[in-house]
């Protein structure tokens, strides 16, 4: 996976309004690259890895 700097995702999630999913501690947001593959990009507040749930995990990888 490329990584991709904030005002890439930005772009590619046109500036975070495609919502795909919710979650108590983060949103899910999908997003196309300029080369028009789609991703999807987390938005958790999370304050360690720790903090990251096993139901977020799995609603990330379902999507």
């Amino acid at each position: 996976a490329p990584k991709l700097n904030r005002a890439e995702l930005e772009t590619a999630c046109e500036d975070f309004s495609n919502i795909i999913g919710t979650l108590p501690d983060c949103t899910i947001f999908k997003g196309t690259l300029s080369s028009g593959v789609e991703i999807a990009v987390t938005s958790a507040a999370a304050t360690s890895t720790k903090d990251w749930s096993k139901c977020s995990e799995l609603y990330f990888r379902k999507k």
